[in-house]
């Protein structure tokens, strides 16, 4: 950095084009109060007393933060005398935070800055034409193509391919000369059929991608690691708390999630993580992937109790009611005992006062108190309507059986024996006494190459261990589970950025 004039804030500015706009502390206060951006993810150093900050708070101030660093900084003690030279127009520091690049002649452009994900919706892209110069072809043309402005003479940015064209003329299709400059942009492909807009990419179920702030942790085996002393096993256990992208800080039992830095402590035994994360953090991307916005939305609108900073929604308290919630629909429709799951429940209900949460923690008391073998014995799926259900309360289990026999990528390892020993679906191939080995005499060797093809097809590549589970957009390939896709930047399929997500479910 010594090379450029840090004592400008428009140069200082500049430094933080790969900041994230997520960040917890914004990019305009720690360009008054003299950081610049060092490259290394959230770390900013002071031009002048060159202390470095990388560990920063939601609701951090960062003047205050700099004074706790270094209170004889020149730049803490006389900000208006120490050389530093301000920048007083809004529209400079956006002009700062643009990049050059090149239109379809070669000409230098430069680009304003957009957010990407913002501009993937049509309104959006619409709104950037106000000013828009050229009458020869409508914004709603060019928006609908995939282009938003830059506010240079006519020049317009594809926020698929980053192509840029410019000197349009009367009677020109705004697809016609994208697919003539790039015809390999996946908008291009899509078509002009295909309308991403405002209105519908939340009903789509089309997530914007955001990168994780701690992408050192965003591996399960990496966070867990970083439990290996943790205070309050009894109380929370690690494994748990790392699957819902949870990681331990060393200090207490606070722990800071990967993707979206939010940081948790004051751990109670009846907390859930992947509640108490959607509750604080509703808005964590890596926790809309891996338990969905239904998820996120129903945390959200529960009631919450008094009893604690932080607990779990009202569950039911009677054993009827308990066997017409969903993980007891679940478990029934995978084929296990139906007397197993009530008295399962019925010692839940008795010990604590509350029936459980999820699939996942039935399944292993279940387990655990019965053993696989009594657990197992009814093969034939039991359907929730015969479950007795409380009065006036409809119950909807149309879809627990293919919920459950899809094994979702983040069941523990009990709970992917049961779906694999019981679920009621149909195999993946034709089953062996199915084959005519007579007409083909290695029908069993062919069988079990497919039956591998297929299993390798549904596994996700990055960690080669979880079931594939999102979608990524445009390119549109299924590639990763819900656990790795929130740290992926590129898709492992075909290198393409990646701009959108959609939750997928196998069947």
């Amino acid at each position: 950095m010594s090379d450029r004039h840090l004592e400008l804030e428009i140069e200082r500015f500049v430094t933080f084009a790969d900041w994230p706009t997520n960040a917890p502390v914004q990019v305009e206060d720690l360009v008054k109060n003299g950081f610049f951006a060092t490259g290394n993810w959230l770390e900013a150093e002071c031009n002048w007393c060159h202390i470095r900050i990388d560990h920063w708070e939601y609701g951090d101030n960062v003047a205050e933060r700099h004074r706790r660093g270094s209170p004889i900084c020149s730049m803490v003690l006389a900000p208006n005398h120490c050389g530093n030279v301000p920048m007083h127009d809004p529209q400079q520091m956006a002009a700062a935070a643009a990049g050059e690049t090149n239109d379809s002649e070669g000409n230098t452009v430069v680009d304003g800055g957009a957010s990407l994900a913002d501009m993937l919706i049509e309104e959006n892209r619409l709104e950037t034409f106000k000013d828009w110069p050229n009458p020869n072809i409508t914004p709603e043309e060019l928006a609908k193509a995939g282009f938003y402005y830059l506010y240079q003479s006519d020049h317009v940015k594809c926020v698929w391919c980053k192509g840029i064209i410019a000197k349009w003329e009367k009677n020109d299709n705004a697809f016609d000369e994208h697919r003539r400059f790039f015809p390999n942009c996946p908008r291009v492909q899509m078509g002009p059929l295909i309308a991403i807009t405002g209105k519908n990419i939340e009903e789509l179920g089309i997530q914007p991608t955001t990168l994780p702030q701690r992408p050192k942790y965003s591996c399960m085996e990496t966070r867990l690691r970083t439990f290996s002393d943790w205070p309050i096993p009894n109380i929370q256990a690690a494994e748990p708390l790392a699957q819902a992208g949870l990681y331990y800080q060393k200090i207490d039992d606070q722990v800071r999630c990967f993707h979206c830095n939010i940081g948790l402590r004051s751990w109670q035994k009846d907390d859930e993580p992947w509640h108490e994360h959607a509750k604080w953090s509703p808005k964590c991307q890596f926790v809309l992937l891996a338990k969905g916005p239904n998820f996120v939305r129903a945390v959200r609108e529960a009631p919450t109790t008094s009893t604690t900073a932080a607990t779990a929604p009202p569950l039911p308290t009677s054993i009827d009611s308990a066997m017409t919630a969903a993980p007891a629909c679940e478990a029934l429709a995978l084929g296990i005992d139906v007397g197993a799951v009530r008295n399962t429940i019925a010692r839940k209900l008795s010990s604590s006062g509350c029936a459980f949460n999820t699939l996942d923690d039935l399944l292993h008391a279940i387990f655990d108190d019965a053993g696989a073998g009594a657990a197992l014995e009814v093969t034939e799926p039991f359907s929730c309507a015969s479950a007795p259900q409380a009065p006036n309360e409809p119950v909807d289990c149309s879809a627990t059986t293919s919920k459950a026999a899809q094994a979702e990528t983040h069941n523990t390892t009990g709970a992917a024996v049961a779906t694999a020993a019981t679920s009621p679906a149909a195999p993946l191939v034709p089953a062996p006494a199915m084959v005519n080995s007579n007409s083909n005499p290695n029908g069993n060797l062919s069988l079990e190459e497919e039956n591998r093809l297929l299993k390798d097809a549904r596994l996700c590549k990055v960690c080669l261990d979880e079931e594939v589970g999102v979608v990524f957009l445009p390119c549109g390939h299924l590639a990763t589970c819900n656990q790795c896709a929130p740290s992926v930047a590129n898709c492992p399929m075909c290198r393409a950025d990646i701009k959108g997500y959609v939750r997928t479910f196998l069947s």
